[in-house]
């Protein structure tokens, strides 16, 4: 019996563990809040499986353009050869529609490779929206909000024209610290990557963050 009620203390130990002394810490000052806040961005900078995730896409998306180089390269090379024909030549004609077809088939391989990158781009981002929304949600109910607001705490740029007008059109323009769930959501996500706490110091103002705040960036370029 007492074997039983230690592992049924253990337990119970081990499901209050997770809320981290943080996230105790901002119930606390918070309380009496039905309203909290999260920066998305900030959680997809420093989301450790996110950037593992795009990382490797990224290698995967310099390995598809190095092939497509080599390709390319080969269809130019061989293009060359046609001089060594008399343009009207049969061995001339011959060899440009066999260029002309690699071609076709090399910009067929681009589009599909183009939007099956962009097809894992969006499934990435969507898997990890999902489960800041699942995370995000699991808080709120524990913390007893009622509404959870999206909101930028990038500081403001005062020489960058389309950031100023960014800042102005955002909804959220104070916040008190204390509503800032951000960092609990964030660890959360990493809980289960062994990865160290960003050093984010939310403030109240408008621009909150240290300007060495990493960005998130999408892996394909945008045309």
């Amino acid at each position: 019996m007492k074997k039983f009620l230690s592992l049924a203390a253990f337990a119970a130990v081990f499901a209050a563990s997770y809320f981290s002394a943080g996230e105790a810490a901002a119930q606390q000052r918070g309380a009496g809040s039905q309203v909290a806040i999260v920066d998305l961005t900030y959680i997809f900078a420093n989301h450790v499986r996110f950037k593992a995730l795009v990382e490797q896409m990224r290698h995967d998306v310099e390995t598809a353009e190095a092939d497509l180089k080599t390709a390319k390269e080969a269809i130019e090379k061989a293009a060359e050869k046609i001089d060594d024909f008399n343009r009207n030549s049969p061995e001339a004609r011959q060899l440009e529609e066999e260029l002309a077809k690699r071609q076709a088939d090399l910009q067929v391989q681009v589009n599909i490779q183009k939007r099956n990158f962009m097809e894992q781009e969006a499934k990435i981002y969507l898997s990890i929206y999902r489960e800041v929304l699942d995370h995000v949600k699991y808080h709120s109910e524990r913390a007893g909000y009622k509404l959870v607001l999206r909101f930028n705490g990038d500081p403001l740029d005062g020489e960058d024209l389309q950031g100023v007008m960014q800042q102005l059109n955002r909804q959220v323009v104070y916040y008190d610290r204390t509503i800032d769930i951000t960092p609990l959501i964030l660890d959360a996500c990493n809980a289960n990557e062994g990865a160290p706490r960003p050093n984010r110091q939310p403030a109240g103002p408008i621009g909150a963050k240290p300007a060495a705040r990493a960005k998130s960036q999408g892996v394909l370029p945008r045309r």
